[in-house]
């Protein structure tokens, strides 16, 4: 079984595939810098994500590090900011 940063990363995937901001897994894994081959062991819990890997999608997808890596607070930074000024 993936540990709790990958199993966050699958969540980040599948919600960005779920609101239409990927159209695929594959052009997920080019976005992020890897090979398609390598995201679907990750999707499919056979390995677990790399630094990398989460380092492209903070930077790509404005994903929250807290959520990523301690799985606290909203998955996207915009959504922090709300937060904030609400």
């Amino acid at each position: 079984m993936s540990n709790p940063v990958t199993q966050r990363f699958i969540k980040c995937h599948d919600k960005l595939k779920s609101d239409d901001t990927i159209r695929s897994s594959r052009q997920f894994a080019l976005a992020i810098d890897t090979a398609p081959q390598s995201l679907n062991q990750v999707l499919k819990g056979k390995r677990d994500v790399t630094i990398a890997n989460i380092t492209m999608l903070i930077e790509k997808y404005n994903i929250s590090p807290r959520y990523l890596m301690m799985g606290e607070g909203p998955m996207f930074i915009e959504e922090q900011e709300e937060v904030k000024t609400n």
